[in-house]
């Protein structure tokens, strides 16, 4: 008697796991199937590959919408970083000056402010990731899926490396515009 439910036929998926190459036991299962309720049949079977290509596939085309949305938030992310770094200089302009004026070069300065605004990018980055492995907890726990210990870890990685690139781009037009201080002008207008 096939399975049934309210009259209609039941799908029950089946796993089985296979040490090996799963091909051999599709045979034997659709045997086991038959033998263990006569009516029942197996209708297709797709290895564990086969369906996570598939969920794969499922996913790219759910999330290709959202690659506007993600070049327009990468945009506002460097606009962002360049805005902070470039203010966080602008703040030392004095103090940049009163180097220039006891004889720092271009390259002291460039190097300086470098290696200022490459801390506040990697300062930033740590808050980024232990914001993300926090909410990702929190996710998970509420019964969410994903995760920063997920497969998908370029998902995660991906980011913090554009993002790191960004900054260290972002660096270049303040320290250039840190060697062009004049100390006269800028000491004697404050």
């Amino acid at each position: 008697m096939p399975l049934a439910l309210d009259g209609a036929a039941k799908r029950i998926p089946i796993l089985v796991r296979a040490s090996a190459d799963p091909a051999p036991l599709v045979e034997a299962v659709r045997q086991g199937v038959r033998d263990a309720s006569a009516g029942n049949t197996v209708v297709s079977i797709y290895t564990y590959d086969q369906i996570t290509q598939v969920m794969g596939e499922e996913l790219l085309v759910g999330t290709a919408p959202l690659v506007p949305l993600i070049v327009i938030g990468m945009l506002l992310t460097t606009a962002g970083i360049y805005g902070v770094l470039a203010f966080a200089i602008a703040r030392r302009s004095r103090e940049l000056a009163v180097r220039v004026a006891i004889g720092a070069t271009g390259r002291d300065l460039v190097r300086l402010v470098t290696a200022h605004s490459l801390r506040l990018v990697t300062s930033g980055i740590a808050l980024g990731i232990a914001v993300t492995v926090g909410l990702s907890r929190i996710v998970r726990a509420t019964g969410g899926a994903g995760g920063v210990y997920d497969p998908s870890w370029p998902a995660f990685a991906v980011p913090i490396l554009i993002v790191a690139v960004i900054g260290a781009l972002a660096t270049f037009i303040p320290s250039r515009r840190a060697t062009r201080i004049n100390p006269a002008v800028l000491l004697r207008a404050t």
